[in-house]
């Protein structure tokens, strides 16, 4: 709430305070003076106009808790290195002096600290070019992220680059077997040939890059000359690797999956349109915070009171905003090649499917899992699967509940931790998972009433 707003609302309470006590004292005057006659349409008036006190000071009690709630998304995505929510600077950024200065302030931080992680470290970058050892360290599919000037040289000037494959070079399954090999050595280099695609070989060590995803390999070899500049690209262990679209084979553990959530203007899906979208990418079991969505959506419509109550989404924070239309490539850009997963996902992908529709586009259903579904058949005892009760099952700490973004990490989260779950009961693929989920017979049979179920969506 703005400082005009705060101060329209001070003065409204106030007089309808004043209001409230003369008309009480009037009402009460007949205990004191008995002989004194009120009129029936003062007690009435008592009650209509305390009414509408009640109703203002509800209105600015939840005004307020739903600013603090943008607020605690905003310091949630600084934490993580990420700008804060559009909402928050929308709603705080023009009129507000102290709440506005905190959401920049957020802002120039979050902005701050990827600036600082994506700059090259100028001392790292001496010493690799201080070095007679090529070096090169490539993710876990394969791609470039540092190499100094004798691998270079060794690679090739054209594609030791980075962001390219190593695999343009060298030999893949070779490189292969000694990063597995690296990969179970304890975090101590394991001796390998590199096989070079002309067929000549190098002595190399490699090295487990440890959480994050890959290996370091050094080419021990005093001939090369190499004077070339150190390139360094270390944030491309912080995307998901680019793989095949998955099959029903797919091992949960090597499954590219995105987890997506929706906040909307009610609980139609046919009829009701999304404001929000956040979602996050995982690969297996590995959350990829670098890879995130989060967009405010303009609906072209308005936004019901009850639903802004919940995520704290008003009209003033979409105007201006992308509609669904011009939003759908982003959406359509993060969910490529991947499994949607999501809680009660139905509900989001049957908004997606007929906002799709509406523009007159076609939609094509994505292979989905539903972490409702897939608690829920795993264990049926349970009194409940929503989010809150799985993430007090799995020890999750909940946080940005209600915004689009925080569900999804909450749920990326959950989704980490069932995958565990689910191979220890037999399910190992994406296809024994979507079988699996179909035991939920309950959840199922309420989401074919709404229409949410992944049978509804083919047709």
């Amino acid at each position: 709430m703005t400082p005009r707003q705060q101060n329209r609302v001070t003065l409204a309470v106030a007089l309808l305070s004043a209001v409230v006590l003369v008309l009480a004292c009037l009402a009460l005057l007949p205990h004191f003076y008995p002989q004194a006659q009120v009129p029936a349409w003062v007690i009435g008036a008592v009650a209509v106009v305390a009414w509408l006190f009640l109703i203002i000071v509800h209105e600015a009690v939840r005004n307020h808790f739903a600013d603090l709630r943008l607020l605690r998304a905003g310091l949630e995505a600084a934490a993580f290195g990420q700008l804060p929510p559009q909402a928050l600077t929308q709603r705080f950024g023009e009129e507000s002096v102290g709440l506005g200065q905190m959401a920049r302030l957020i802002g120039q931080w979050s902005v701050e600290r990827q600036q600082q992680a994506n700059r090259p470290d100028q001392r790292l970058a001496a010493v690799l070019r201080a070095l007679h050892d090529g070096v090169v360290v490539v993710t876990e599919s394969g791609l470039i992220s540092l190499i100094n000037g004798p691998a270079k040289a060794m690679l090739g000037p054209h594609n030791a680059v980075v962001g390219r494959s190593i695999f343009a070079s060298v030999e893949r399954d070779s490189l292969l077997a000694a990063m597995q090999r690296a990969a179970r050595s304890g975090g101590k280099p394991v001796e390998a040939c590199l096989v070079m695609l002309d067929g000549s070989g190098h002595s190399v060590r490699v090295l487990d890059f440890g959480e994050h995803r890959g290996a370091v390999i050094t080419i021990p070899s005093v001939e090369l000359d190499g004077t070339g500049e150190v390139e360094l690209g270390l944030d491309l262990h912080d995307l998901p690797p680019s793989v095949p679209p998955p099959t029903d084979d797919t091992l949960l553990s090597q499954l590219p999956v995105v987890v997506l959530d929706t906040e909307t203007t009610g609980l139609d899906a046919a009829r009701d349109a999304i404001v929000s979208v956040g979602a996050v990418r995982c690969h297996g079991s590995r959350i990829y915070r670098a890879a995130m969505l989060d967009l405010l959506v303009n609906p072209g419509r308005r936004i019901p009171a009850r639903a802004t109550a919940i995520h704290g989404i008003d009209e003033s924070m979409v105007a201006g905003k992308p509609d669904l239309a011009a939003s759908l490539p982003e959406i359509a850009a993060i969910m490529d090649k991947a499994v949607v997963v999501g809680h009660q996902i139905g509900f989001d992908l049957a908004l997606l499917r007929h906002g799709t529709e509406r523009l007159g586009l076609d939609w094509t259903p994505p292979p989905r899992l539903d972490i409702l579904l897939l608690s829920a058949a795993l264990a049926p005892d349970e009194s409940g699967h929503e989010i809150d009760d799985q993430a007090a099952r799995m020890g999750v700490n909940i946080s940005g509940r209600h915004t689009a973004l925080g569900d999804a990490l909450v749920t990326a989260e959950l989704w980490v931790r069932l995958i565990p779950q689910l191979e220890r009961a037999g399910v190992l693929t994406l296809g024994q998972a979507r079988a699996f989920s179909r035991r939920a017979k309950g959840p199922l049979g309420r989401q074919k009433e709404m229409g949410w179920d992944e049978d509804s969506q083919m047709k």
